[in-house]
């Protein structure tokens, strides 16, 4: 018995006619039975996990929670950083480089990775976030940091290719479990924002110290990623059509590469102008997401219509309506919901129960929505796993953190017990949909070699719609914030006595940035009073300021609900015990390869 590409639903003649793309001539496995069964059990087709398939989950394992490490010690240390070696208006882009970066070639890299393998794409994407934490931990200007933030972003796009690489090495019926396994290994990196702050509250080493923190676990995790990840090599995957590496790299999509690229650079660099180098309205933010969504739809007509042997995205993938494309929905507006908590969030807690000298206390809060997105990955791993039906998990998940995140909008300065239980279960709901959309993706595809491309976009899409909603919350928390704050600091000058003036209010305005009793005492005419009632008015416009963004944010969560319900379950047929790929050193090599590729 032969291991099997994952199962796929079925195609008509037509579209195998008209698709030019045929991978079939480099499946990981072949798909037609050998004379002789292989070795090691049938190769693991009775289901169970190889010592060699644990170890190398294992080492995937290590380059996720690196991956998740990039994203959140930097934005965690980042006003020490900036305090240390600015003040610059660019710090900012020492974390939007790395959502540029990882946006864009985790789909590109899932791409190359389809056709060349996945393991030196993967060693190169550790090596490379290596090079970032070296280079941050030495970096004497906000320059040099943001130049590590770009290495953690190129890195960080080939290690979020672990969702698709975990998937495609266990068999058919654990993939919900790999993926969830995956995230529920993230207790490590939630972690990185405690051990970020605890350094900074109680080292000489400072901000630096998380950065030499984050050097020891990337090396780790590269011997592991070194030693134990092993999948089908080059030559194994193009063992029956006999294509060297230079024929494949002439047959490559260049055309759609660069279009891609430069459209996702240019979009996320329109999104992050907005409000902060211009006014949404100016032309530096306009010309650059108009460009960049021109550029996305070239690639989409390039891909279609020009003939090519391997197009950067399958045109065949996006003919699939409900398996693919609303999917590619709910990842977007999941990723919105997602990547944008974990910014508002912080925020949040700093702003109404956290001092800014309780530096520890605020790594604790930091890591409340952490704590709800490990639990999902419990949740995912044993309960989404066995109840099947998929869509109508997505659903409910969708549904329920969308009321969760309206409730969000009642929250206030003093509603800490609520805040902190509501962000828990809304993590709770918001992570398993992004799971589950990993493995309905995986396995509605016509084809497991598309497997790396599939995943990569959902990925991008994830991060982009994060980018995009950061952007919008951002805008529209700043808005509020400054067209509320100056009532509120007037009515606490009324209520304290002070006589009123422009130039108090401007100042109480201005302290309000840091809210701290120094910087209120600071202002001239101030008294004690007046202190305490401007801290309390600076709080309740930071309420009514996320009070919109939630109230906002529900109208994504319905739209991920429509796009939740316009989906399809997965085949119960199809979480059998075969596999996408085994793994070169469960095969060995020579006769014993030649039987499942």
């Amino acid at each position: 018995m032969a291991v099997s590409t994952a199962p796929a639903a079925s195609t008509s003649t037509s579209d195998i006619s008209n698709e030019k793309t045929d991978h079939q001539t480099h499946q990981h496995v072949a798909t037609t039975t050998p004379t002789t069964p292989p070795s090691e059990a049938e190769l693991q087709t009775d289901g169970k996990l190889s010592k060699e398939t644990i170890l190398a989950i294992i080492a995937l394992c290590g380059q996720i929670n690196a991956y998740v490490m990039t994203m959140l010690i930097p934005s965690t240390t980042l006003p020490y950083i900036n305090a240390d070696l600015g003040p610059s208006p660019n710090s900012t882009w020492i974390t939007v480089t790395w959502t540029l970066g990882a946006s864009i070639l985790v789909s590109v890299g899932g791409r190359l990775s389809d056709i060349f393998g996945r393991r030196y794409f993967m060693m190169t994407g550790a090596a490379v976030s290596i090079v970032g934490t070296l280079v941050g931990a030495t970096a004497r200007s906000i320059n040099q940091m943001i130049v590590s933030g770009a290495l953690f972003g190129i890195g960080s796009g080939f290690q979020e290719l672990c969702y698709a690489c975990v998937q495609e090495c266990v068999p058919n019926r654990h993939r919900i479990k790999a993926v969830g396994g995956l995230d529920v290994s993230l207790a490590l990196a939630f972690t990185s924002p405690l051990v970020s702050y605890a350094f900074i509250a109680h080292q000489d080493i400072g901000w630096r110290g998380a950065y030499w923190y984050l050097f020891a676990f990337h090396c780790a995790a590269f011997v592991l990623l070194f030693l134990f990840y092993r999948p089908p090599d080059f030559e194994m995957k193009h063992r029956r059509d006999g294509k060297t590496r230079l024929q494949l790299l002439a047959q490559l999509d260049y055309v759609g590469v660069f279009l891609f690229m430069a459209g996702g650079v240019l979009f996320l660099l329109g999104i992050n102008f907005g409000a902060r180098t211009y006014p949404w309205t100016h032309p530096g933010t306009i010309a650059p997401i108009v460009l960049g969504v021109c550029c996305f739809v070239g690639v989409g007509v390039w891909d279609a219509f020009a003939e090519l042997e391997y197009p950067l995205f399958p045109p065949k993938l996006f003919r699939r309506v409900r398996e693919f494309d609303m999917v590619m929905v709910v990842c977007f507006v999941g990723g919105m919901l997602y990547y944008s908590m974990n910014v508002l969030w912080p925020r949040q807690s700093q702003a109404f129960f956290v001092g800014p000298e309780e530096t520890i206390l605020r790594g604790v809060y930091a890591t409340v929505f952490s704590c709800g997105t490990w639990t999902a990955g419990l949740i995912t791993v044993f309960i989404c796993s066995r109840l099947h039906h998929e869509k109508w998990q997505l659903v409910g998940f969708t549904v329920v953190q969308t009321a969760l995140i309206g409730s969000m909008a009642s929250v206030g300065s003093n509603d800490r017990a609520q805040a902190i239980v509501t962000v828990v279960i809304t993590a709770i709901t918001i992570t398993p949909p992004q799971l589950l959309s990993f493995t309905m993706l995986s396995f509605g595809l016509e084809d497991q070699n598309d497997l790396g491309v599939a995943v990569g976009l959902a990925g991008t899409f994830r991060l982009f719609g994060g980018a995009v909603a950061t952007a919008i919350y951002t805008a529209i928390y700043s808005s509020r914030l400054a067209e509320v704050l100056p009532g509120e600091m007037k009515s606490a000058i009324d209520a304290s006595g002070v006589e009123f003036s422009e130039s108090l209010l401007a100042g109480l305005v201005k302290a309000a940035g840091t809210n701290t009793a120094a910087a209120y005492s600071a202002v001239a005419g101030v008294t004690p009073r007046l202190t305490v009632l401007a801290i309390e008015a600076t709080k309740q416009s930071y309420v009514a300021g996320f009070r919109l963004v939630y109230l906002v944010a529900i109208g994504f969560g319905v739209a991920a609900t429509v796009a939740s319900m316009c989906t399809v379950s997965t085949d119960r047929a199809k979480k059998n015990n075969e596999r996408a790929i085994v793994l070169k050193n469960e095969v060995g090599k020579d006769e014993n390869m030649s039987k499942v590729v």
